[in-house]
């Protein structure tokens, strides 16, 4: 039996690789007033930062059940079963929709929590549809998705963490000291899939050297580390921070991309902001 992936739009595939993996995306509303634009399908990112630059600013807004609903009967066609990876549950409501839908569908789906976004969830779905490509199970898929087994770990930091504390996704206590100290903060997702700090520096640059730094670590250098790193119009940066990791690792990852976030992922970090992800199967 064949395994379709899914996954939001949280990873930070072009559309062009979503085609070539032969994944489907749900895609996360951008709303501007009581404007609802699906990321990628109805705004792009020229116009995204357009009116970003204009002053205006957009809010997320999860799938919703009867959007995952629609995805999974499209993925389930023919007798397939369905793996989605979404989104870390500590921060969005899209994995308990997701998992609503999901069932509805007999034990067909299986929605996996990535315990990331961005750079760390496109690393769990490229795995996946690996393992489905090799003729793994669903429940085979998922159980190689792991994402502590697998040492799944993203750093990131922000040039403003204004957008992030509004969103309401960065807790008070690390917003309030990011802004009374006027430090560059390293900001990571915790086991539990919330954000959390890392560390602070002087400066962006510094901060940068220290995300990769953490990273080094918590790999221990492994050979078969796989790394995404991400960026919002920040691509000099994100090949410095390429540069620095195979330095500080002794050799090329096993695997790495470098991308632009996804707007739905633009909108709570902002220009500028830069991420590191890697994981280890």
């Amino acid at each position: 039996m064949s395994v379709r992936i899914l996954t939001d739009s949280c990873c930070d595939f072009t559309r062009d690789e979503v085609t070539k993996l032969g994944i489907i995306e749900i895609p996360v509303y951008l709303v501007y007033g009581t404007e609802r634009l699906r990321d990628g399908l109805d705004i792009d990112g020229i116009t995204f930062h357009r009116r970003l630059a204009a002053g205006e600013s957009a809010k997320t807004e999860p799938p919703s059940v009867d959007d995952y609903k629609a995805a999974f009967a499209r993925a389930t066609e023919g007798g397939s079963e369905a793996v989605h990876v979404s989104v870390s549950s500590g921060i969005s409501p899209s994995y308990e929709n997701a998992k609503t839908a999901a069932a509805s569908f007999a034990g067909r789906v299986h929605v996996v929590d990535s315990r990331g976004a961005s750079g760390a969830e496109s690393l769990l779905v490229e795995l996946a549809v690996e393992r489905a490509a090799a003729g793994d199970s669903a429940a085979n898929i998922v159980a190689r998705l792991d994402p502590v087994a697998l040492k799944s770990c993203i750093f990131f930091a922000v040039p403003d963490i204004s957008s992030l504390s509004r969103s309401g996704r960065l807790p008070k206590a690390i917003g309030a000291l990011g802004s009374m100290l006027n430090v560059s903060l390293i900001l990571k997702m915790s086991e539990a899939g919330t954000i959390a700090s890392a560390g602070q520096s002087f400066s962006f640059e510094k901060t940068c050297e220290i995300m990769v730094d953490a990273l080094t670590r918590r790999i221990e250098r492994a050979p078969s580390v796989r790394v995404a790193i991400t960026h919002v119009e920040a691509k000099e940066t994100a090949i410095a921070m390429s540069r620095m990791l195979e330095a500080k690792l002794g050799h090329p990852p096993a695997r790495e991309s470098v991308r632009e976030s996804t707007l739905t992922i633009a909108t709570h970090i902002g220009k500028g902001a830069v991420g590191i992800s890697a994981i280890v199967p």
